[in-house]
């Protein structure tokens, strides 16, 4: 049931018969309504190499749902795509591989900026790999697409830590109403 439309409510007239058409379309907005966009995936396998001083959007290889076909595990994997219209709940995290030097950042983007008020930062203080987690409500138009980015500051390159624990990266998308 996938990729339904968004319901649009219905005014009625008086002595309007109902016909089997309209009741079907009751039916389709329940089912959206039941089963909205919704899509998690994570770094499961390949880590991202994070350049110094630079947002670096995160690859995301495994899809562990997604109602709407969002998301490509191959093709720009780094990216969820909207389906439909709306504004959407996200939820991000990263995790860089261990390091004791320098800052950690982590933010949502929605087509490649930055979204407000998602930005986190942690000073690396210890040899465990560092996991950051933010959430933002961003709004998506059909074709715009929502990433991870991560950002660091060592003295070179630091790859994410992918896995299937907590604190691999993930992006969670979920919609939740049409503005």
């Amino acid at each position: 049931m996938a990729n339904l439309p968004v319901p649009v409510p219905r005014t009625f007239t008086v002595s309007e018969v109902e016909t089997g058409a309209y009741l079907n379309s009751l039916r389709d907005a329940l089912n959206f309504l039941l089963n909205p966009p919704r899509a998690r995936l994570t770094q499961s396998t390949t880590a991202t190499s994070v350049t110094q001083n630079t947002f670096v959007s995160i690859g995301m290889d495994n899809t562990v749902i997604d109602t709407y076909g969002g998301h490509s595990n191959s093709t720009n994997n780094s990216r969820y795509t909207a389906q439909v219209a709306g504004r959407y709940r996200c939820v991000l995290v990263n995790a860089f591989a261990a390091n004791t030097s320098g800052v950690r950042l982590l933010r949502g983007a929605v087509n490649g900026s930055g979204v407000p008020g998602s930005l986190v930062s942690m000073n690396a203080t210890s040899a465990l790999s560092a996991a950051q987690a933010s959430e933002a409500p961003v709004f998506l138009n059909v074709g715009d697409y929502v990433e991870v980015q991560g950002y660091q500051t060592t003295s070179g390159a630091l790859s994410t830590s992918p896995g299937t624990s907590d604190t691999a990266p993930c992006l969670d998308v979920q919609w939740v109403a049409t503005s």
